[in-house]
């Protein structure tokens, strides 16, 4: 499968799920943010992330989310005196939601539909249209973000983190800051149907093939609605594929935590806390 359709394939994939979480989290969101100190960072995972932001501080700050899916967790972001805020989402569904929710919430940002790797550079000197911002030229992003926020469940999307990751760099500013906050690499092994209580290693992901590997039964993590779906691929990368990949597109390391908390509402993984589910790493831009 060519990248240009595995692509579409996960954009179909995700309006589809996103209508699922919608039925499930009903208006809870919508009734949410519009109290200006409502956050979704409520789970027991998120007291690590709110102690590595205080030590960040984003006030005043540029900051964005690559992926963004509904702008719930950018939004979030905001409350800790972020400046503005850009969101970059493949799903059209997820876009249209984040931007009811931010104007609702009254906070500086806005939402971009797009494929994160189809960003314009500087170089190619085009001002390009976009339908998703009512037609307004789209600036390009180069050198615009003092942070940018990788959240749960979106590195496994992307094929080739090389093309991920020097992005990245390029729409980060020089001094600003790159905060990953993900499932641990251990924890998909049990993305493929491991059951915790009924173990059966067969269905373990393999830790050292790539995949790609499909959801058969939806992507409802938020009501566990099973559903079936034929579109929609992700993949099993590797730490070292993760790490090395920053370095390669100039992007130095600054610190990494391991954490046994789980992130992922996935069953298999709560009877797993003697492994790494989750970590947190930081990087910037290196000098080249």
């Amino acid at each position: 499968m060519k990248d240009t359709q595995l692509f579409e394939s996960n954009r179909t994939a995700w309006n589809e799920a996103l209508e699922y979480h919608q039925k499930a989290r009903g208006n809870s969101l919508q009734s949410g943010f519009s109290k200006p100190d409502f956050t979704t960072f409520e789970r027991d995972c998120d007291a690590v992330l709110i102690k590595k932001l205080d030590e960040i501080g984003l006030c005043g700050k540029t900051i964005a989310q690559m992926p963004c899916n509904n702008g719930r967790e950018l939004l979030s972001l905001m409350r800790f005196g972020a400046k503005e805020a850009v969101g970059f989402d493949i799903s059209d569904s997820a876009i249209e939601e984040a931007r009811r929710l931010a104007a609702i919430s009254g906070l500086n940002a806005r939402f971009e539909r797009v494929n994160i790797l189809d960003l314009a550079r500087s170089e190619d000197h085009e001002q390009r249209e976009s339908p998703d911002l009512g037609g307004l030229n789209v600036q390009n992003y180069d050198n615009c973000f003092d942070f940018i926020y990788v959240s749960e469940g979106s590195l496994q999307w992307f094929p080739d983190l090389d093309a991920y990751f020097s992005v990245i760099r390029r729409v980060l500013k020089q001094n600003g800051t790159l905060l990953v906050f993900e499932m641990h690499p251990f924890a998909y092994f049990f993305e493929n149907g491991f059951e915790s209580e009924r173990p059966d290693f067969e269905t373990l992901t393999p830790y050292f093939e790539k995949g790609p590997y499909h959801y058969e039964n939806g992507l409802d993590y938020i009501g566990g609605e099973r559903y079936e779906t034929k579109d929609g691929y992700w993949f099993m990368h590797t730490l070292s594929d993760i790490l090395n990949a920053m370095l390669r597109n100039g992007i130095a390391l600054q610190s990494f935590e391991e954490y046994n908390l789980e992130m992922a509402n996935n069953a298999a993984t709560k009877l797993m806390d003697k492994f790494p589910l989750s970590y947190i790493l930081t990087g910037g831009r290196a000098a080249r």
